[in-house]
């Protein structure tokens, strides 16, 4: 069993990088989404949970950082081999797939990976940008991304709007 709380404290103490964008709110809320989400795609919710955690745990600044998703994959793999991380050998490499591609490719046909990279993409409200149904991994994801259109939903509101129409 993990302790999320612990190993949230211990990921956000071993941040490279103090941000705003990137930081804690943006991990939980990707959390809420990639939970929320994982109810229909049938994702793996403890690899969605830690992906939260660690895929951009180690950007270097929040402009354009190609390698963060990499260096945020091998810090999950660091935890895991020293057995912070109580998971299968096959959700670990979800997990680090998930951290080393999510901004690399649009969807890779397993429903957690996938749900991973959606659970970060309905949050890209907090940068300004609207949501792309056509960049989204999971047919759930493009959903909310065109209600979110159809809608009329101001970008930096999208957060509490998510909290209204997630399943």
């Amino acid at each position: 069993m993990i302790d999320f709380a612990a190993l949230q404290d211990f990921v956000f103490s071993n941040r490279v990088f103090d941000s705003n964008i990137h930081g804690l709110a943006h991990w939980r809320q990707v959390e809420f989404n990639g939970v929320s989400l994982a109810k229909v795609t049938h994702a793996d919710i403890t690899v969605v949970r830690l992906f939260a955690l660690f895929h951009d745990s180690k950007r270097e600044d929040d402009g354009y950082d190609g390698e963060h998703g990499e260096r945020g994959a091998e810090f999950a793999k660091r935890c895991f081999e020293e057995k912070l991380l109580d998971i299968t050998q096959e959700q670990f490499e979800k997990l680090y797939h998930a951290c080393k591609f999510h901004t690399k490719e649009r969807s890779t046909g397993d429903a957690t990976i996938d749900t991973c990279y959606d659970a970060d993409r309905l949050d890209l409200g907090r940068v300004g940008f609207e949501l792309n149904p056509h960049k989204m991994a999971t047919a759930a994801g493009a959903k909310i991304a065109r209600k979110s259109l159809t809608a009329d939903v101001d970008v930096y509101e999208m957060r509490e709007w998510l909290k209204t129409v997630m399943p």
